[in-house]
């Protein structure tokens, strides 16, 4: 935006400059994209003629990111920033450090290095940071940030877990630091390995599909030979090789997850004071940033079979202000505890919800039919597909039914673990048998609450209470307690929206 009320502010202020290698990140910025097509076609002689445009392209880009640089200016006053930036359109951004919720440090190998960072700005009042300053020394980036921060507003959020008294010692101890052998365990227990392998694949199929199945084909026809070799010695011994690679696959695909876990995760450290959690992690990309508490809107707590097997957890939270953003500052969903035990996930929590609320006692049941309303859907479902295998294939297609029994006894688990938890200011869930997953919110956090009837719910005299909270979508499960007995759910729905209208 750009306002008489601004230019006067700014003219107040000294103006300063980005750092002065800011240019080089300014390029690289605008390179990056090219580098890997550039290689490709360096070293291997392929690649589209369209991609030689595109570094075409990049040549005319180079001095209008070098001119940004030069543009740029930003003025720091007693309680706000004001950034000019643009060439021929001009943008004056005024912003005053008590809008702002977090300012972040971006640190690659490279801003490392040469002993700077990239420094975001968040408001939480859009999709994306209010402000990106690419780069600035670490010293005046840490100022900033210490300036953003005695900016803002003294008195502690509403319903914040720390006491005055003992907030000076939770900023000092931090609530979870994740050393080598958590980090260890966390990339073991992890799938990531296979989420890279896959996305490496098709990466490599949409950027050059020739190259990507002559190499997957020759992987193929060598794995081929060998087990024809090993046929003619007998069926045993290649079970015994099919059963090898599988191994050597799995163990790949954890050693690819563990050095993942140490590259994101390196140096996880969680703090928290009176006002917002703090984040660094990062062995080569460093990031440090902070979430306010006033924008945690839900909790999700996991623990899937593996984790189960080392006693350990997944935390993350819904964070209002960043639905849609593609800044890692603005995410919706943070990740407070990648691993960690019982012990340390309480703690993490009752810092932030009041009056020592987890972990929850006393959960109640689910309706005592509601493992037929988990199994009924699916199982009639089946039966399309089963007719349609049976009139191709005759009697085999009923095989497709031997998973009806599988369906039965999972409803049957499913059911026995669920159940939900209403008091002390939290409505809370939790479901799964084999992975087990918690997701909760403190009611004043609801924005909205519906109850909900399907035709199988009314036949058995249940129904679902839904709480909608900000950011809720996708990514999360939502925060449902599903089929409890009609009274109950009509008698949940009401206390909830009391609470609300409170």
């Amino acid at each position: 935006m750009t306002t008489a009320r601004s230019e006067a502010i700014a003219a107040g202020m000294p103006e300063q400059r980005l750092h002065p290698l800011s240019w080089l990140f300014e390029l690289f910025n605008v390179l990056k994209q090219f580098i890997v097509p550039l290689l490709i076609l360096l070293f291997t002689g392929r690649g589209d003629r369209y991609e030689f445009w595109g570094l075409i392209g990049a040549g005319v880009m180079v001095p209008l990111a070098v001119a940004r640089y030069y543009s740029f200016r930003y003025r720091i006053g007693a309680d706000r920033i004001v950034i000019r930036s643009g060439l021929l359109q001009r943008t004056v951004r005024d912003i005053a450090f008590t809008r702002i919720q977090n300012v972040s440090l971006h640190r690659n190998p490279l801003h490392r290095l040469m002993g700077v960072a990239e420094v975001r700005l968040e408001t939480g009042g859009g999709d994306k940071e209010e402000g990106r300053m690419r780069v600035l020394g670490l010293p005046e980036a840490e100022r900033l940030r210490q300036l953003v921060r005695s900016g803002e507003a003294e008195t502690p959020p509403a319903g914040a877990g720390v006491a005055d008294d003992d907030a000076g010692n939770a900023a000092d101890a931090p609530l979870l630091q994740l050393d080598w052998r958590e980090l260890l365990k966390l990339g073991l227990v992890s799938n990531k390995g296979m989420v890279l392998v896959a996305a490496g694949l098709g990466a490599a199929f949409q950027f050059d599909q020739g190259l990507a199945r002559a190499t997957l084909n020759r992987a193929a026809g060598w794995l081929w030979n060998q087990g024809a070799e090993l046929t003619a010695i007998g069926p045993a011994r290649y079970a015994l090789a099919g059963l090898l690679v599988l191994l050597v696959a799995f163990v790949a695909l954890r050693l690819i997850s563990v050095a993942q876990a140490f590259l994101h995760y390196h140096g996880f450290t969680l703090r928290a004071d009176r006002q917002r959690l703090s984040l660094a992690r990062g062995l080569l990309n460093r990031f440090e940033g902070a979430l306010p508490r006033t924008r945690i809107q839900a909790w999700t707590l996991r623990q899937s079979w593996l984790q189960r097997q080392v006693a350990r957890f997944d935390l993350r939270v819904d964070a209002a202000g960043g639905k849609g953003a593609k800044s890692e500052t603005m995410e919706a969903h943070w990740q407070l505890a990648p691993i960690a035990d019982a012990e340390q996930v309480a703690g993490i929590i009752n810092t932030v919800l009041p009056a020592r609320a987890w972990p929850v006692d006393g959960w109640r049941p689910l309706h005592p039919d509601a493992w037929k309303r988990e199994f009924k859907a699916p199982a009639l479902f089946l039966l399309v597909p089963a007719a349609i295998l049976v009139y191709w294939l005759h009697a085999w297609g009923l095989l497709l039914l031997l998973s009806h029994p599988w369906l039965w006894f999972q409803s049957k688990q499913w059911a026995k673990h669920a159940g939900y938890s209403y008091g002390n200011g939290l409505i809370a869930v939790r479901e799964g048998w084999i992975g087990k997953t918690w997701r909760f919110a403190e009611v004043r956090k609801v924005q909205a609450v519906y109850l909900k009837q399907s035709p199988f719910d009314r036949r058995h005299g249940m129904a679902t209470v839904f709480c909608d909270t900000v950011n809720a979508g996708s990514f999360e499960p939502p925060l449902a307690v599903r089929y409890l007995p009609l009274a109950e759910a009509v008698a949940l729905h009401d206390a909830i929206a009391a609470a609300i209208a409170e």
